[in-house]
């Protein structure tokens, strides 16, 4: 093996580009990757027609490239071939197959139903994470609970004798009840816990035991139902007492028998929203108190998430976390609607914390905070094959967190302090669950840390001669202007074919065209589908003007780009400047180019042998 050479592993077979190899393998086109996709296109040679009657869709392949670092072929994740296209093409008969990767595949698993995740789940970001991924739901018991306790009604025969609370139990699996009791004097008798919906469809019951044996002070007592029982109702639950007698008292108020009965504790107030205590007498039907609560607890089990368990298990690989990794807990801030994808619902929990993720050769999801050090690029005149560099302000830069219930008056913020020192942009405030204002700032952070890393501009294109990752920081250096640029790689594709073997890289996410300063990172250039062998459609040429358009304004300089990339092509442009206009020679470029290159028609490449003279009007 030596420096430059390729093979792709398809099924257990190996097909090389090398200088040693079956050279079966005519190259990788392409094979882009950001953190949400890893895509390739190769070519293999089937002068033999040994891949005419193989279906190779389905199967997974994987790619390695020898850095020339000493350490032989190093092998990218693994991806899936979605397509396979055998053509037949100036006397040669190649295979050309599509390839996707474990995060292209993330973004085909839909939720098969809504996921709300509960405002009391303890599960942190990572948990999360690793559950979504994993496709198995973990369930986890919570308690419901309403807690306020200020005053006591008594039960006992020929008086109160169901005291509880009404309330709505959505979609919960319920195992235990609770109630807060005491003993007043030494009654006897038993003591039972029921649920039932308000339609009285079903009954769960079961009992505490005699009255005797509680305390003469509050506590919390529990009985687990016999049977777990799934619950999307609204229900009563409440404790039945009916021995026991009331207090006697003399005709002046004296207490002349304290009396043997049950209290149960409440809230004299209403404390807990669309609740309401309920209570009914030896005779008659219920009485329902819209300002008051009777205290309460249940446990359940919420089912975790549910929606992905027809997916395939991946991995979640944590190497380094941030300090809300583990410890955020985003409860009712975090739910999956039918149909969203698991790349998707992970890119959202992310949202919350400064963490990063990509697939890696292991074919796991790794999630890390951001390099900061790296490998280091230095050209001199002519060695970069380009260069870019570029600086934008972050936007917003300014973010406010702050809790869903106001009640709560949690609220944090945070800067991007160079950029909001030059413009002050706040961005919307963002509503979420958090447990105090330092927490809020600590998200907002998160937030603005990630903004940052986005806001980075600038690329490179450089002989593929160290291995690099999605995320991975490098500074790379031209001696030519004296610039240097440094950043986290958001972008990376790789070409080993028809001679080359190289590397594209761009720093920041691509974002949609907002304030200007916020350029637009490109992820198409002319230098990565402009190869020896490369066969161009309209829609390719297209696409580079929708990249200029979009990066800058200066006919000038889109002029100039323009000549650059059909120089690139082999067409030699000049014009000659008898008065016309930088707009007219762009529009006729274009008219030109869409000649030529008809909508969605493949053509040959260009073969020139004179320069192409623009005419003149």
């Amino acid at each position: 093996m030596v420096h430059g050479d390729t093979k792709i592993v398809i099924n257990s077979q190996t097909y090389e580009r090398s200088s040693k190899g079956n050279n079966i393998l005519v190259g990788v086109r392409k094979n882009p990757q950001t953190e949400d996709s890893q895509t390739a296109e190769v070519v293999l040679a089937n002068a033999d027609q040994r891949f005419s009657n193989l279906n190779l869709e389905g199967l997974t392949a994987v790619i390695s490239y020898d850095f020339g670092d000493g350490n032989g072929y190093t092998a990218m994740p693994t991806l899936t071939v979605m397509s396979q296209n055998d053509i037949t093409s100036g006397g040669r008969y190649e295979t050309v197959l599509t390839l996707v990767g474990i995060s292209d595949l993330l973004a085909e698993d839909k939720a098969s139903k809504d996921y709300l995740h509960d405002a009391t789940d303890t599960k942190t970001i990572k948990d999360l994470l690793t559950e979504v991924l994993d496709g198995t739901a973990v369930s986890t018991e919570l308690t419901a609970s309403q807690a306020t306790i200020d005053a006591f009604y008594n039960m006992h025969a020929g008086s109160i004798i169901n005291v509880g609370q009404t309330l709505f139990i959505r979609k919960r699996t319920v195992k235990s009840i609770q109630f807060y009791l005491k003993k007043v004097g030494n009654p006897t008798g038993n003591i039972q816990f029921y649920m039932r919906p308000t339609d009285y469809g079903w009954t769960e019951s079961k009992s505490l035991g005699d009255a005797s044996t509680l305390t003469t002070s509050g506590v919390w007592y529990s009985i687990t139902l016999d049977a777990e029982r799934v619950v999307n109702d609204e229900v009563y639950i409440y404790c039945d007492y009916s021995g026991g007698k009331a207090p006697l008292l003399d005709d002046d108020g004296t207490v002349l028998d304290a009396g043997d009965y049950v209290a149960i504790g409440y809230s004299s107030t209403a404390v807990a929203a669309d609740e309401k205590l309920i209570l009914q007498y030896a005779e008659g039907g219920w009485n329902i108190f819209q300002d008051q609560d009777c205290a309460f607890k249940y446990t359940y089990d919420a089912e975790g998430v549910d929606c992905f368990t027809h997916t395939t298990s991946i991995t979640a690989t944590f190497d380094s976390e941030s300090s809300l990794m583990d410890t955020y807990q985003p409860g009712k801030s975090f739910r999956i609607t039918e149909g969203e994808s698991r790349l998707d619902a992970v890119n959202n929990l992310l949202s919350f914390v400064a963490d990063y993720k990509r697939v890696e050769s292991d074919d796991a999801v790794h999630f890390f905070t951001i390099p900061t050090s790296g490998n280091s690029y230095t050209s001199d005149k002519g060695e970069f094959y380009t260069h870019s560099n570029t600086k934008a302000l972050v936007v917003p830069n300014k973010l406010v967190v702050k809790s869903f219930d106001d009640d709560d008056g949690y609220e944090g913020s945070a800067t991007s302090a160079a950029s909001f020192a030059i413009l002050p942009i706040t961005g919307s405030p963002i509503r979420t669950d958090v447990a105090s204002s330092a927490q809020a700032t600590s998200v907002a952070e998160a937030m603005i840390l990630k903004l940052e890393v986005n806001s980075q501009s600038g690329s490179d294109s450089v002989p593929m001669n160290k291995y690099e990752q999605i995320w991975n920081y490098v500074t790379t250096t031209n001696n030519w202007n004296g610039s240097t640029t440094t950043g986290n790689i958001a972008y990376l594709n790789r070409v080993s074919m028809g001679g080359q073997f190289k590397q594209f890289f761009s720093f920041g996410r691509q974002a949609k065209r907002g304030i200007s300063g916020t350029t637009p990172k490109r992820e198409v250039k002319t230098e990565e589908f402009i190869l020896d062998e490369t066969t161009l459609k309209w829609g390719m040429v297209k696409n580079l003007f929708d990249i200029i358009d979009e990066n800058t304004d200066d006919l000038y300089e889109k002029v100039n780009v323009i000549f650059l990339a059909l120089e690139k092509i082999g067409v030699s442009v000049e014009f000659l400047d008898r008065g016309i206009t930088f707009e007219w020679v762009y529009s006729t470029l274009i008219q030109f180019l869409s000649d030529y290159y008809s909508l969605g028609e493949v053509v040959p490449r260009w073969h020139v042998t004179e320069q192409l003279i623009i005419p003149v009007r």
